[in-house]
């Protein structure tokens, strides 16, 4: 299944882009396509996606259709085709 994902703030500026189209298995969870992400991005947008245990990171916020789901939900919460999955890393500056 085909998903439309946006990266955004320094998540954006460490894969180079806004926004990719990525095919992930059915029944793909959110755990599942960061994990994926994580490999095919590169090291530079992993620590914003994943800890060091590989699970999502607590401060990134990831939401679906516009639904928010927290790092409690990423291994519970299902994609379905055609979903746009935003992912929205913490803002820091002053």
């Amino acid at each position: 299944m085909k998903l439309l994902v946006e990266y955004t703030g320094q998540l954006r500026t460490a894969v180079g882009r806004s926004q990719d189209r990525i095919e992930v298995p059915d029944g793909a969870t959110v755990a599942a396509l960061l994990a994926q992400l994580s490999q095919s991005i590169g090291e530079s947008a992993r620590p914003h996606l994943l800890t060091l245990a590989g699970t999502m990171q607590p401060s990134l916020l990831v939401a679906i259709n516009d639904t928010a789901c927290t790092a409690r939900q990423a291994a519970s919460t299902v994609l379905q085709d055609g979903d746009s999955v935003v992912l929205l890393p913490p803002i820091a500056g002053g």
